[in-house]
């Protein structure tokens, strides 16, 4: 598979299959499978090899022929299933003096994401986690979540172009330090999204590392 900025070779055996070699009879079709996780947006082409050696029957006795080789490419663009928009907004604190927070209290933020499913066929939404820095911990306030008043909520469908929004709670620990980059922001973890087309195929996405505004 030649990707936009690499070049992956797959598999075509299974792995319960240590034989690598197949005899056909005459018409005798043969199906394999192979898997491979598409996370780099543009142009891709899956090239697949074929070797094989034509037997021929003189006599009553099978003898070898001639080895052939061919090659056949088929060429795709990969597209994103979904548009991500996140938002971070800080959460007031009591420990403010002169307008600033205090060193002592913890920081606390909101991270809210709007997901709209940019393919043509809808999709259900089966999971949406937030992993944290090490720094942070964080709450679901999401459809997964068992409140006490309501019954448990069904996973989000969403049609081509709809629009869903999540939300998360982060708050820091005491332990260990925040991680800042040079600019000023406070890193602090990652969205991961999976879903599942009307066909049944799985998706997944992972966001880049998700930070603050920047901080004086």
């Amino acid at each position: 598979m030649q990707a936009p900025t690499q070049t992956v070779p797959l598999d075509l055996i299974a792995a319960e299959e240590k034989e690598t070699n197949f005899e056909l009879k005459p018409a005798e079709p043969l199906q394999k499978t192979i898997r491979y996780d598409l996370k780099e947006e543009g142009n891709h082409v899956l090239a697949i090899s074929v070797n094989y050696t034509e037997t021929r029957s003189e006599d009553d006795e099978i003898s070898k022929g001639r080895t052939r080789i061919f090659r056949k490419l088929y060429q795709f663009v990969a597209a994103p299933c979904l548009r991500v928009l996140t938002k971070v907004s800080d959460l007031p604190l009591h420990g403010v003096e002169n307008g600033k927070r205090s060193n002592v209290e913890p920081l606390s933020f909101a991270l809210e994401a709007q997901l709209e499913n940019m393919t043509d066929g809808p999709i259900t939404l089966e999971k949406v986690a937030f992993s944290p820095k090490p720094s942070f911990n964080t709450t679901s306030i999401n459809w997964d979540v068992s409140w006490p008043y309501n019954e448990k909520t069904e996973c989000p469908f969403l049609m081509p172009r709809d629009v869903t929004q999540v939300a998360f709670l982060i708050k820091q620990q005491l332990k260990p330090p925040v991680e800042v980059t040079r600019d000023g922001r406070v890193l602090l973890g990652q969205l991961t999204i999976r879903w599942r087309t009307a066909m049944g195929d799985p998706g997944f996405l992972t966001t880049g590392w998700l930070t603050t505004r920047k901080r004086a």
